[in-house]
């Protein structure tokens, strides 16, 4: 109960110093009303979601009208949900996402039905030993979200991290389920309107080791992914795949962003890729035009 209360009061302060930032500027229009950007990736609104605290995984409602990321909280000492969205026509200040509970969370995704948001979690699964790494949800309730839930096997506990859902419902997933330094990209289907198992996608996909975070286009057809390639320069990179006719998937190309790079997203729209990129503890969330991945597609 002392933890509880210490953390409930770590909380409450965080939303207070949130809630208190002076001179929030009026943001109208798509994307934060932010200036869009070309080829070159560039940092996505600086001292508004990309501030001196790190930054990282994202994500927009399919309707583009609510944006979600991780930031660490220096107040709490982790990782916790913030977001933002349009209200009469004015972005909010973002804040502290009222479904968040004592534990960190991070890597969100809303459905395309815009019903359901994933995320992870630090929160542990009934019974579960050892850390807490699983995959909670909420849904909507009016202009509002439910208390998180746990939707067990076969995301948990401690089996799947990050979630991505194409139009026909299949979700792709970071495979965890042998253990950290064993990831690689899966899939769990729809089937039926049910979660059974978790896939290992086969080749040409998982090529490389630390293949992860999974992003899917709505018709299923574009993949993205970032790899993680530690001791070189480029220690993490995003890579694409398309689907082919024939129904297997292209081999992966890396596209070429020349900065660090993961977790990818892109807009509902198919308009801006979003990634973070930066020091551990002190990353940003970066966006750039999506035609740099057309450019690809066009030399399948």
């Amino acid at each position: 109960m002392k933890k509880l209360f210490l953390f409930c009061c770590l909380l409450l302060t965080a939303i207070t110093t949130y809630a208190q930032q002076p001179d929030f500027p009026k943001l109208v229009g798509p994307y934060l009303g932010q200036k869009q950007p070309g080829t070159t990736p560039e940092i996505f609104a600086p001292g508004i979601v990309s501030t001196d605290a790190h930054e990282f995984s994202c994500c927009f409602s399919p309707d583009g009208n609510e944006f979600y990321f991780a930031r660490t909280i220096p107040e709490l000492g982790f990782a916790v949900l913030m977001y933002s969205k349009l209200a009469d026509g004015v972005w909010t200040k973002p804040e502290i996402a009222p479904f968040v509970e004592k534990e960190y969370s991070f890597e969100p995704f809303v459905t395309p039905d815009n019903k359901r948001l994933y995320f992870n979690s630090g929160k542990q699964a009934p019974g579960q030993q050892g850390p807490g790494m699983n995959i909670l949800y909420v849904e909507r309730e009016g202009n509002g979200w439910s208390k998180p839930k746990n939707p067990g096997a076969p995301f948990n506990p401690f089996q799947a991290m990050h979630v991505t859902m194409a139009n026909n419902g299949d979700i792709y997933t970071t495979d965890i389920s042998g253990g950290m330094g064993t990831e690689g990209l899966g899939i769990i289907k729809n089937e039926n309107g049910e979660y059974k198992k978790i896939e290992k996608l086969g080749s040409p996909l998982n090529k490389e080791n630390l293949s992860m975070h999974p992003w899917i286009s709505p018709d299923g057809n574009l993949m993205l992914f970032n790899v993680l390639r530690p001791g070189q320069k480029m220690d993490g990179v995003l890579c694409c795949s398309f689907k082919l006719k024939n129904g297997e998937w292209s081999d992966p190309k890396e596209i070429p962003l020349n900065i660090n790079a993961g977790i990818p997203f892109v807009t509902t729209d198919g308009q801006y890729l979003f990634f973070h990129s930066g020091p551990r503890r002190g990353g940003d969330i970066y966006w750039v035009s999506a035609k740099i991945i057309e450019e690809l597609r066009a030399k399948e």
